[in-house]
């Protein structure tokens, strides 16, 4: 199926958090993986399906799953339009393994804001495993909640080494929260929200908020026209809800009155004031020895040192 005709949204349901000590948005942990043959081959793809599924049943120290959500390859769900009809699916399916359908695959990834470089290299040569906490952890816990995910992982990926340094070394993914500091329509908010993410963009790797991602949606359903009213950004938004999209809901309010901007930016990088909005809050996530593992499969590296 060609590229034009899939309308990227994202359906992974929201989780509740269970009563205790909710995680903040920093949170993450995360595991880079160098496939044996590549992030976009048929086999591998196959493979991560499984292994990511794995997951989810695993407990802390107190008996608890820890995992509130995954950001990966094997989660993400995208709409795909066929003239007028609309059917869901998700973003790897077996019979979509194909020569072509690899390709359209990469496409996806490479081309809409929320993937990108954040859960798949351009190159092909990783992909990555963000999950996200339910719960507060120190980052000695956090240490052993990551080698839990790594012997699960390990099921499916025995012959690959585990390592600390992989291609988010160097890397942040920061969020800020906003308000903005005067009323206006959806659409004056989406217009400035769009100039504001633009500012908070530079210098990013991959950076992107709700405006991107309702840009896509309707560029994917209305391939020549542009959002230019409130109306518009209504009706994505019941399209979003109708299949209660976790992404777009957690970057902006259906109301538009509160945002969240992301970026991946080199560690270091400070936010610029932004105009017409006051932030509420900033997380910034980098990797570490306590949250960031890799398994590296690729036999040219089979001698490299690791842990």
């Amino acid at each position: 199926m060609h590229k034009r005709h899939f309308i990227y949204a994202y359906l992974l349901l929201l989780l509740a958090l269970p009563v205790g000590v909710m995680a903040k948005n920093t949170d993450w942990l995360v595991v880079t993986i160098y496939p044996n043959q590549g992030v976009y081959n048929a086999d591998e793809l196959s493979k991560l399906v499984p292994a990511v599924d794995s997951l989810w049943a695993l407990v802390d120290k107190k008996n608890r799953t820890f995992i509130r959500n995954i950001d990966s390859l094997a989660t993400e769900n995208t709409i795909v339009a066929q003239g007028d009809s609309v059917r869901f699916r998700r973003l790897i399916e077996q019979r979509e393994l194909t020569d072509s359908g690899l390709k359209t695959l990469k496409s996806i990834i490479d081309e809409h804001p929320l993937f990108q470089y954040r859960i798949a290299e351009s190159n092909g040569e990783s992909l990555n495993i963000w999950m996200k906490l339910k719960y507060e952890y120190s980052e000695e816990e956090q240490q052993h909640l990551i080698t839990k995910i790594i012997s699960a992982l390990k099921t499916q990926y025995q012959t690959c080494l585990v390592g600390n340094n992989g291609a988010l070394d160097g890397m942040s993914l920061q969020s800020v929260d906003l308000e903005p500091l005067a009323s206006g329509t959806p659409f004056d908010m989406f217009q400035q929200l769009s100039i504001t993410s633009s500012q908070y963009g530079e210098g990013a790797l991959q950076h992107y908020s709700a405006v991107d991602i309702l840009s896509t949606l309707n560029s994917s359903m209305n391939p020549k026209q542009h959002i230019t009213s409130s109306a518009q950004i209504e009706q994505l938004y019941m399209i979003a809800e109708s299949v209660r999209s976790r992404h777009l809901h957690a970057l902006a309010s259906p109301s538009f009155k509160r945002f969240r901007l992301m970026r991946m930016i080199k560690n270091g990088s400070k936010l610029t004031p932004l105009s017409g909005f006051k932030v509420t809050q900033k997380n910034n996530w980098s990797a570490s020895k306590y949250n960031y593992k890799t398994l590296e499969c690729r036999p040219k590296f089979s001698l490299t040192k690791t842990e």
